[in-house]
């Protein structure tokens, strides 16, 4: 059954390496149910792929750009100062 990863799993009997989400990959029966029953994979026609596509980069916001959050440095003081 083919399956595709909604979450980043670890299955030992398909790989030794982790499978990311998005990632689709080959599973026995009772392994796939078993993770569509926990909310881990949905069964998918296809073949498996090696390696997950990455996702489309978005453009950030402007104001996302230049908004940063304050460093705290180890006592927890703010040390990031705010300009104008």
């Amino acid at each position: 059954m083919y399956l595709q990863a909604l979450d980043t799993i670890h299955v030992s009997s398909v790989s030794s390496e982790n499978i990311t989400s998005g990632q689709i990959f080959e599973a026995d029966d009772l392994a796939g149910k078993s993770l569509i029953e926990r909310g881990l994979a949905i069964e998918v026609d296809g073949t498996p792929t090696t390696k997950a596509e990455p996702a489309p980069a978005s453009e950030p916001d402007a104001t996302e750009a230049t908004q940063q959050p304050p460093m705290a440095n180890k006592a927890g003081a703010n040390t990031r100062t705010k300009s104008g």
